[in-house]
């Protein structure tokens, strides 16, 4: 029984899951495209973020 719910809801609803994969995929693409062509600025400010986090996280280790 359980099996045929499961069937019915997955032949309701698999178009649109799929859809909305797609479009996630499809934004995600969008977006490092995106960052692809930026000017660079918003790259070292990842770096600089980046770089303090990792310094704040692994300074208690080798301080001690």
């Amino acid at each position: 029984m359980r099996d045929e719910i499961d069937h019915r809801l997955w032949n309701e609803h698999h178009e649109a899951f799929s859809q909305a994969i797609h479009a996630g995929v499809a934004r995600l693409r969008s977006g490092l495209a995106r960052l692809a062509i930026w000017d660079g600025t918003t790259q070292h400010l990842f770096a600089l973020v980046a770089a303090f986090a990792i310094t704040a996280l692994s300074f208690n280790t080798h301080t001690v």
